[in-house]
């Protein structure tokens, strides 16, 4: 007995789903959600300036909390120096962060840390760290306290970097703020667990 061969003029379920599916995504891979245009748009070449360029007012914004975490974390290092190579890589992370974006933001568009940027010149994303009345960031006593406090703190401005992808109008600029937002994102899950800690 021989298994039936199927016809080559019949279309199988698999087939015509499989063209379904690659033609719906050839169709939506030029579409954008309503409201959201990301593709590049030709602007002067003129200087960019916080009130010309969205981006740049962002990027102050970016800057001042990214600026914040490394102060965050600095206090904490000085008030538990025992905490430096467990906190080393968020360190590094931040300040490479706060070195990209300070070379991206021109001086007179800065925001200091944990200042909240009037709502012209900004997206509504908010501080990530705040800080205490004395102007330096608050370190509690207990060193698993304070690697909490940076593992929250991580954790908030993972949450802020989101929010400032969704709002960047650029799309390159986007990403940048999107694997700023992943890299606090790790941070506050590998500083998360703090039992190992006296």
């Amino acid at each position: 007995m021989h298994s039936p061969v199927p016809s080559r003029s019949t279309l199988s379920r698999r087939t015509a789903l499989g063209v379904v599916t690659a033609g719906s995504a050839v169709a939506l891979a030029g579409c954008t959600p309503s409201g959201i245009d990301r593709r590049p748009r030709k602007k002067a070449a003129a200087a960019p300036t916080p009130d010309a360029d969205p981006d740049v007012a962002l990027a102050a914004t970016v800057l001042a909390d990214e600026q914040a975490m490394l102060d965050l974390i600095a206090a904490t290092v000085a008030r538990h120096p025992a905490l430096e190579a467990r906190l080393a890589t968020a360190r590094d992370a931040h300040q490479a962060h706060v070195d990209l974006l300070t070379k991206a933001v021109p001086k007179d568009a800065r925001v200091s840390p944990g200042a909240s940027p009037s709502a012209d010149t900004s997206p509504s994303v908010s501080p990530s760290v705040s800080p205490s009345p004395t102007g330096s960031p608050t370190v509690p006593a207990r060193r698993p306290r304070a690697v909490a406090a940076v593992a929250a703190a991580e954790d908030r401005l993972a949450l802020v970097g989101r929010r400032s992808a969704f709002a960047a109008q650029s799309g390159v600029f986007a990403r940048v703020l999107a694997g700023m937002s992943a890299s606090a994102a790790q941070h506050a899950v590998a500083l998360g667990d703090t039992g190992a800690l006296p």
